[in-house]
């Protein structure tokens, strides 16, 4: 068991299977990830669906090494997971190990199915060509009948049929089809439905029967009385309800609000209208009339066969009216029919002739349909095990480098791979961003990154106009922020060089190198004083344009009270006074440069340099201090944690890292016209404008002394003196 130090970790080696087997007796506390969402990897899907094994859209540490162990078992050749090779020989799979005889046999078959047989080699290639071919027959296994699966035309009617009352399910073809459980269904609803049409018959055939008391007619009767019998429930509760309250009546039908907004132009509008009106208009004596002329005329037809095929047949005899009484009575003659009906099973298959049912309750259509779901049984049993052969092909192809993607994270750290959760690269102003993870939930992922202290780009990745949209997470390890901003533009690319549209929609703002931290005190002071510079140029130009209008438009001076006099008034002194103030100013700025010039030129050269480099570091070390802890406590891991990774290293970045991760590219060898040495250019040019203050400092001072030295500056008694003799001179003939 072997450990390196990758981002200032130490992480288990993964180049070999026997370092594979490591992982089975290493720590999870030792493990740089204990689990991972299923999403966060840019690998073949199936692969991660198999190693999620409790289907949570997560792995975890055990899932891992349930997967390593029981490649390890099946495995009597592990030479080639190494290079992650997608065939392997049949000889390498261990006999022994459980299940490797299905797996050999799925292999036989797949080979002699694709007219390879005399070949020892199976290929990942080979078992997806399989499965490919498989979903497209009829019987592929999958559970589901599809009519081309029948043997004869008989079957495939009855498949037709089945599939028509109760929906069916998806083939793996796309198409339609019935399972075993679709055959059951019709079954138990064709024999309740047959058992209650022959209880009807049986009823229609007795002598004293209250189910079908009117024989064959039974049924049509209680269609028509069953279409409208809860508007002559109505009509009688309501007519009891104003025989009680008589006042009432107003409120019956449509609301009046209504009525008034009525288009009785629109056909529509005036049947909806008519339909919530009660079948005819109450009355207190509870009688419901019988002549089609005096009832709600959605409903005189109904009336009419109501009156000739309902209570003809039951009362006899039969008014103009129809009492409450009487409608009691029609209800419970028709009761015991009305429950019969009630209790229909079976109704999916309504919709079929009865003498169809019969003849697929009776014949051996079933039993068809149940022997070609066998046969698709026998080849579950055959897909199960090329299932099985594809995920020995895809541990044997990847479980290596996922493992390494998960124990350790060498991939992350190597110049010349990719780790498997990587998205790709982004070129975005003149900089490649190499590292991109990739972001489900923006908000949570951009809260969670707060704490790693590191410059962290959000990036919106679109392509053609139908395509998800991703979100990655683009961190920025070396260099500036330079022009880095929200919405800007650039390109993205995955591991797999296909290009893809980027923009930035949100960034983290952190110290991204050592040089940025150092320039950012003084590149704040510099914006500070330009911006402080460009307001109070801004005033004073405003100023001095309303002043120069007001002297160039106005030829007498501007009467008191006008906006020229206010706008001179605000300089003091006029333009005269202007003048004077800038004159003044001029005269401060040399007398400063003066005393500044005083000040060096009394001061050794040792002392000015010592002093500016006194002055330099008291700027410099405390944020340079504060720089270094920044950008050591930089840690990778939250970003990952964001991304829903649980993480247990600190992933620090190094310098080679920093380098790789965000770079610029060099221009080609051998081209004109580029920045070429610009760096040292500058350093150049820096020491050349230190070396020009130290010899003008050197040649103040000697300026300063040119008339002797040291003992040639006067004290300040001798100038007191020569003062004195100056103003005495001056006081008398004017001459020196």
């Amino acid at each position: 068991m072997h450990f390196r130090r990758f981002g200032k970790t130490y992480q288990l080696q993964m180049d070999s299977a026997e370092e594979l087997a490591d992982v089975l007796l290493l720590d999870e506390s030792l493990w740089v990830a204990t689990s991972a969402p299923v999403g966060a990897f840019r690998c073949d899907e199936r692969l991660t669906d198999l190693l999620d094994s409790d289907d949570n859209g997560r792995i975890n540490t055990k899932e891992v090494k349930a997967a390593v162990k029981w490649l390890l078992d099946v495995l009597a050749d592990r030479s080639g997971l190494a290079e992650g090779k997608s065939a392997i020989d049949l000889s390498a799979i261990n006999a022994d190990a459980q299940g490797a005889n299905a797996l050999i046999g799925s292999a036989r078959y797949v080979l002699k199915e694709l007219d390879q047989e005399n070949s020892s080699t199976i290929s990942l290639e080979l078992v997806r060509s399989f499965l490919s071919d498989l979903q497209q027959r009829p019987l592929n296994g999958d559970g589901v009948l599809v009519t081309a699966a029948a043997r004869d035309a008989e079957t495939a009617r009855f498949i037709e049929d089945v599939l028509a009352c109760t929906g069916g399910a998806d083939d793996a073809s796309g198409e339609k089809g019935i399972t075993e459980d679709h055959l059951n269904q019709f079954w138990d609803a064709t024999i309740d439905y047959l058992d209650w049409l022959h209880k009807g018959e049986e009823a229609c055939r007795g002598e004293e029967n209250e189910v079908m008391f009117l024989g064959p007619d039974t049924p049509g009767i209680y269609s028509v009385f069953n279409a409208n019998a809860d508007k002559v429930d109505h009509f009688f509760a309501m007519s009891d309800a104003l025989a009680f309250m008589p006042g009432t009546a107003f409120r019956i039908g449509c609301p009046e609000a209504e009525m008034e907004s009525l288009d009785f132009t629109m056909t529509e509008g005036v049947n909806a209208c008519m339909a919530r009106e009660p079948l005819a208009r109450p009355t207190e004596d509870s009688r419901l009339p019988l002549d089609p002329g005096k009832v709600n005329p959605l409903y005189r037809q109904w009336i009419v066969d109501f009156k000739s095929r309902v209570l003809v047949p039951l009362l006899k005899d039969v008014g103009a009216f129809l009492d409450k009484d009487a409608w009691l009575e029609v209800r419970s003659r028709l009761a015991p029919y009305e429950e019969y009906i009630a209790g229909k099973k079976g109704a999916c298959v309504e919709s079929l002739d009865v003498d169809k049912l019969r003849e697929y309750r009776d014949g051996t259509f079933d039993a068809a349909a149940r022997e070609l779901a066998e046969s698709d049984k026998q080849v579950t049993y055959i897909l199960n095990g090329v299932l099985e052969l594809e995920k020995l092909l895809l541990y044997h192809c990847y479980l290596l480098r996922f493992v390494d993607n998960f124990v350790g994270f060498g991939q992350l750290y190597s110049v010349d791979e990719r780790a498997m959760f990587e998205m790709g690269s982004a070129v975005i102003d003149g900089r490649w961003f190499n590292l991109a993870l990739k972001v489900d939930d923006l908000a949570s992922h951009s809260a969670q990154a707060r704490t790693s202290n590191i410059f962290t780009l959000y990036l919106e990745i679109t392509g053609k106009k139908d395509d998800k949209v991703m979100h990655v997470a683009v961190p920025a390890t070396s260099g500036s922020k330079g022009n880095l901003c929200v919405g800007k533009r650039g390109v993205f690319f995955d591991t797999d060089g296909r290009e893809f549209d980027a923009r930035v929609v949100k960034i983290i703002e952190n110290p991204i190198s050592l040089r940025e931290a150092l320039v950012a005190p003084f590149k704040r002071l510099w914006n500070f004083i330009l911006g402080k510079i460009e307001a109070m140029s801004g005033s004073y130009e405003k100023d001095l344009q309303k002043s120069a209008d007001a002297m160039l438009q106005a030829a007498p001076p501007p009467a008191a009270g006008s906006p020229a006099a206010g706008a001179l008034a605000k300089i003091p002194g006029g333009p005269a006074g202007l003048l004077v103030g800038l004159s003044v100013s001029a005269a401060a700025i040399g007398s400063a440069f003066a005393f500044i010039t005083k000040t060096m030129s009394g001061m050794s050269q040792g002392q000015v340099v010592g002093g500016l480099l006194s002055a330099a570091l008291v700027v410099v070390v405390p944020v340079l201090l504060v720089a270094i802890l920044k950008l050591r406590r930089q840690d990778l891991s939250s970003l990952l944690e964001g991304c829903g990774w649980a993480i247990n290293a600190r992933m620090r970045f190094n310098r080679a890292q920093r380098r790789q991760f965000t770079k610029r590219r060099p221009f080609p060898e051998g081209a004109s016209g580029t920045p070429v040495g610009r760096w040292v250019k500058v350093v150049v040019a820096m020491v050349c404008v230190g070396a020009a203050a130290v010899l003008l400092i050197a040649a103040l001072q000697r300026w300063s002394k040119k008339d002797g030295g040291d003992d040639a500056v006067p004290s300040g008694e001798e100038i007191s003196a020569l003062d004195e003799a100056g103003e005495r001179d001056t006081s008398g003939d004017g001459s020196k």
